[in-house]
């Protein structure tokens, strides 16, 4: 059983920890698998929402090592809610306006997640980029 963790929101409605992913990626080994596959490669990871963003960034495989912690980190947490792995490609991590990640999952996964909400944040210092996911929901 997993332990859940009451977080205060508002006066009267209480959120729940559900589960939390975490992932470390070296930039390094994406370059290295940019280099070796190149779009084979990002098609796998990146859904096509990414890839118009990955195509105007001049920093790639320190943003694809961010998707790709921030995927892993998701799938992590996902454990709690479903039994298969869903493609990475399937998962599109778009920026809002104020910049906050945001996770936008297939219907096959969402339908699964009931009330559930995934936060997600990404990080890069120069050698690595890690990604964290906490799946809250309604107590």
């Amino acid at each position: 059983m997993l332990s859940q963790f009451a977080v205060k929101q508002l006066p009267g409605s209480t959120k729940v920890i559900r589960s939390v992913g975490l992932d470390l990626v070296d930039i390094a080994r994406i370059q290295r698998d940019l280099d070796l596959y190149g779009s084979h490669f990002v098609q796998k990871i990146l859904g096509p929402n990414e890839l118009l963003v990955f195509e105007r960034r001049h920093d790639k495989a320190l943003f694809l090592a961010g998707r790709f912690a921030a995927k892993e980190a998701i799938i992590k947490g996902l454990g709690a809610y479903i039994e298969n792995r869903p493609a990475f490609s399937s998962l599109e991590i778009i920026n809002s306006p104020s910049g906050q990640p945001e996770i936008h999952f297939p219907e096959d996964v969402s339908g699964q997640l009931g009330n559930s909400t995934c936060f997600i944040s990404i990080t890069h210092e120069r050698q690595f980029a890690a990604a964290v996911a906490v799946f809250s929901e309604d107590k």
